[in-house]
């Protein structure tokens, strides 16, 4: 029997992906790709490249409900999906930062907005770290890009680290449809621009997991899709490279979407695919370790990971439509 799925919010970036991934998926029959402002268009309207005939709709909440619908991505903006949650009668992967939180007040604190749904808790869904987990969840909080690879670059060395400062850099399709710079691209043409120094919005998600100190400092280039992070990990105490790597390749033993490199990983490793590649593994004279970690932003950084954390829920197979 085939997983009847739902998309909110179909038209964005995410959207997209997600419609692109599950449309191809034998498993799965999509049967909603809400767009408020994209309804009755057909996606290939939208975006020239889709082959495919699905067209935008705009389903309400009580209309997905009869519809017999197992599960429901949310694509929308921080602050919606709260909104639908409780009142959607099936699961449901939330793309957006509202339930990333085990505490609303740390998110109320984060993201200057009150949460209306205080009481409902969801799984971080971070499939290396909780699958256990998410194979239970009614709810997911799929986790933010720069989360996602900070966190596979440095969980597994966590406890060999005194402080930890993540570089990160990311396309500019994280933005968005509507970023702020659309109207000053030129600033975005042959650059890289630094913003949030201190206290950008995923550090704190990151700090959840993560018992050391950390620094987070994103920047946005003018690649469209990929995220790196490198991390300069001050260790506590001397630590050869190669016992480092064979810590990273031991944790993440079968886990089928991370991958440890011989070599300092880039973003042609990772675009268009599910993959977290991580190497580099350098100690410099200061015990000060270097691991660089690269996912694409809106596949393991959003879209895939959302099918991944559905296929665990379900029971199949995780690479299942992300191969």
């Amino acid at each position: 029997m085939k997983i009847r799925a739902g998309i909110i919010g179909a038209s964005g970036y995410t959207g997209y992906e997600l419609i692109k991934i599950l449309s191809k998926m034998p498993e799965v029959e999509l049967i909603v790709i809400n767009s408020e402002s994209s309804a009755n268009m057909k996606v290939k309207e939208l975006y020239k490249d889709f082959d495919g005939e699905h067209v935008y709709t705009n389903y309400s909440i009580a209309e997905i409900n009869k519809m017999s619908t197992d599960i429901v991505f949310l694509a929308m903006p921080n602050g919606e999906a709260m909104r639908l949650v409780p009142k959607l009668k099936c699961r449901i992967i939330d793309l957006s930062a509202d339930y990333r939180f085990n505490d609303t007040t740390t998110f109320e604190s984060v993201y200057k907005m009150n949460h209306s749904d205080k009481g409902r808790k969801a799984v971080y869904g971070l499939p290396e770290l909780f699958v256990d987990e998410i194979k239970k969840a009614r709810l997911i909080a799929n986790p933010g890009c720069y989360s996602t690879a900070s966190l596979l670059g440095i969980y597994p060395v966590q406890e060999y680290a005194d402080y930890i400062v993540l570089d990160c850099k990311s396309g500019y399709s994280g933005a968005g449809k509507k970023p702020s710079y659309v109207n000053e691209p030129k600033n975005y043409t042959d650059n890289i621009i630094p913003y949030n120094l201190v206290n950008h919005r995923h550090k704190a998600e990151i700090e959840q997991f993560i018992k050391t100190r950390i620094s987070f400092t994103p920047h946005v280039l003018s690649t469209f899709r990929g995220l790196m992070c490198t991390a300069h990990i001050l260790l506590k105490k001397k630590i050869s490279p190669e016992k480092v790597r064979k810590l990273y390749i031991d944790f993440y033993k079968n886990k089928s979407f991370v991958r440890v490199l011989d070599k300092i990983p880039d973003l042609h490793d990772v675009q268009r695919t599910n993959l977290c590649c991580i190497g580099g593994f350098e100690i410099d004279s200061n015990n000060q370790l270097v691991v660089i970690s690269v996912i694409d932003n809106l596949i393991k950084g959003a879209s895939g990971q959302a099918v991944q954390n559905m296929n665990i829920m379900f029971g199949i197979e995780q690479s299942n439509g992300l191969e």
